[in-house]
This record gives C-alpha cells, sequence and structure tokens, in this order.
C-alpha cells in the first residue's frame, strides 16, 4: 500500500525533523529540498526513505547535523573539502560549487570531499556542474567500510554500493546525466523493495549461503548484493573504492584513523577550454535525437536517453503528488513524534 503525498508539505515535514535533531535552519531545508527532489525525480531510494535512517545516524553519532563543509587544501586545479561528517548533501554542494569555480579559471578542476556521510543522489551534483555549462564527472566510495557488495566470484561483503555519475550541457538549456551504481542494484533500492515487500530482481544479489536470491530481506539477514556486469562492474567498484576514498584522505578500516564515511570526487571541464567553437552542448543534443531517432527492438516502445525517465516522473509527481509505501510514511510520523515535530496538514 502506498500514502501519496505533495511534495511541499513532505519538504516541511522533512525539514523540521532534521532542524528538531540539531540541524541548523538552512542546512535542515538544503537537506530536505534535496530528499524530496529525488523523489520527485523517481529516485525514492535516495529520497525521504533515509530520513529516519539520518536521524539514527545522528542519534549514533555518525552524522554531526550542525558541521559545514571547509577547505582543507588547494593546490593548483585541485583542492581537498572536508565535512567533519556533516550531511552529505551540504559537503557535496560546496565541493560541486567549488568545482565549477576553479574550472572556470583553470579550465579543469577536481575536488575530493572527505569526512562525508550520505551525499545523496550523486547525480545531483555533477548534473548541478552541467547546468553551468561544464562537464560534470563524480564517483562516491564506501569509505573503506564493509558495504554489501561482494567482489566478482566472491560471497562475502566488501565493497559498497560506490556509485558513479557523468552529466554534460545538452542543448540550450538541458543536459544529459548518467548516474548509477556499481553494484548491480542500489542498497536504496533494496531498502525501498522491503519496505513494500517486493522482491528484488534475479541476478543482483546471493544470500548468506551464497545461493541466488530475490528476497530485500536476505540482505539484512547477511546476505550480500552483486557487481553490475560481472567483473567489469567490480573492477569498477573497486576503483570507486580506491580513488574518492584515498584523494579526500580517508584512511581504511585497518586504520586507526578509520571513521566510515562517504568520500567523493568532484570534477569539472570547461568545454571552451578545449574547443573554442563551444558548440559543444549542441553537439551533444545532436547526438541524443539521432538516439532517439534509432527504431526499437522488439519488446521496446522507444528508445530512452539518460535523464528521460526522471523528466517524466518530474512531471507526473509534482502534479499528482509523491507515493510513499506506507511503512516509510509511518516511520517518518513515527520519528516526527518522538522529535515532537508535528506532521503538516495534508489536503484531503
Amino acid at each position: 500500500m502506498t500514502f501519496t503525498i505533495q511534495a511541499a508539505p513532505l519538504e516541511a515535514l522533512a525539514r523540521d525533523i532534521f532542524a528538531a535533531a540539531g540541524a541548523p535552519d538552512d542546512i535542515a531545508a538544503a537537506v530536505a529540498q534535496s530528499l524530496v527532489m529525488t523523489n520527485l525525480l523517481g529516485h525514492d531510494s535516495h529520497g525521504v526513505l533515509r530520513v529516519t535512517q539520518y536521524i539514527s545516524m545522528i542519534r549514533r553519532g555518525m552524522i554531526q547535523p550542525a558541521e559545514r563543509p571547509r577547505i582543507r587544501k588547494r593546490f593548483g586545479a585541485t583542492a581537498m573539502v572536508t565535512l567533519g561528517y556533516g550531511f552529505g548533501q551540504i559537503g557535496a554542494r560546496f565541493a560541486a560549487e567549488l568545482a565549477i569555480e576553479m574550472a572556470r579559471e583553470h579550465g579543469i578542476a577536481a575536488v575530493s570531499l572527505g569526512q562525508a556521510t550520505h551525499v545523496g543522489r550523486l547525480g545531483e551534483w555533477t548534473g548541478m556542474i552541467a547546468a553551468q555549462g561544464l562537464i560534470g564527472i563524480g564517483f562516491a566510495g564506501g569509505g573503506f567500510s564493509q558495504g554489501f557488495v561482494a567482489p566478482y566470484g566472491g560471497r562475502e561483503r566488501l565493497f559498497s554500493t560506490n556509485p558513479m555519475s557523468f552529466a554534460v550541457p545538452c542543448g540550450d538549456e538541458g543536459t544529459l546525466l548518467l548516474d548509477f551504481a556499481t553494484s548491480g542494484v542500489a542498497h536504496g533500492k533494496v531498502m525501498l523493495a522491503q519496505s513494500k515487500s517486493a522482491p528484488v530482481p534475479q541476478g543482483m544479489m546471493l544470500d548468506k549461503a551464497g545461493r541466488p536470491t530475490t528476497a530485500a530481506a536476505d540482505l539484512d539477514a547477511g546476505g550480500v548484493l552483486l557487481p553490475m556486469g560481472l567483473h567489469k562492474g567490480s573492477g569498477l567498484s573497486m576503483m570507486m573504492e580506491i580513488i574518492p576514498n584515498l584523494l579526500a584522505g580517508d584512511r581504511p578500516m585497518s586504520s586507526p584513523e578509520f571513521h566510515f564515511g562517504n568520500p567523493a570526487l568532484f570534477m569539472a571541464l570547461l568545454p571552451e577550454a578545449f574547443d573554442e567553437a563551444t558548440d559543444f552542448a549542441i553537439q551533444v543534443e545532436a547526438l541524443k535525437a539521432r538516439v532517439k531517432a534509432v527504431k526499437p527492438a522488439a519488446g521496446f516502445e522507444e528508445v530512452l536517453v539518460p535523464g528521460e525517465p526522471e523528466a517524466r516522473s518530474y512531471e507526473e509527481r509534482v502534479n499528482e503528488g509523491i507515493a510513499l509505501p506506507d511503512r516509510v510514511w509511518a516511520d517518518l510520523c513515527g520519528v516526527a513524534g518522538e522529535l515532537g515535530v508535528c506532521v503538516p496538514p495534508l489536503e484531503a
């Protein structure tokens, strides 16, 4: 069963919950806005489903809700940003904005984000870079903490879901954005399936005995996620574990300096620094049109390009509301009650 709610009262509820948990008003509002926008775009696994998870992390000291990012080091076209384990969305926005600024100066920039918690939907930040006319690239790792993903051929947890994202300007005002976990299915998708009592697609998980399973609850019972694309996804996941973690200054579990985190690396490239013709976005739009013109294969109605499902979800949900599993809505109301937050009045 699902419960449908409009974006505005949902965002207000999430904002008030974070504020009651110790976040300054601007931070609470920014994190809530990020989560609800993710719901509007159809990625419910990274939306308000995460509110109760974040509150649990605050209570355990894993998120410091009032912390703000700062620049730890700058060198040429690179920078290190440290967050102090504040909300990951706040650090990711700061790092992406810094990458934009530096790329306008140098033509290219790379900004690492350390001491970060969950950064939310990685594509939000690469998309922000692309919206400013630059190429945005983002990698996120699991902070060398034991995640949910087994390496190819294994049955034990080792990697996190370690997403990567690419975004480019497309046409006069649009962007073309790709964002995916290096596991076959993101952990949040499994959380969402469990909240709906729905199965996970075949080929994505093993249970604790190493047998294929589609039962979402098997992950919490000691199961593992599998990498996408067999050995290729496993290799990508390993690189995502290495590059953002070490460039952010985070340390592995064997180090006394280890702390759970979600370090990231954001890169921005200025197209006109490479080609002064500055028709990059026009050429991307032309390629997109060619892809859309390809005849669909049997079983498909059309060929989709990255970002189209999200755009359609946004158009539908901004008008009709966001459908949340009953369990997610009950959890939100429950944590609101614990923190003395009033649930906003809802339209009938």
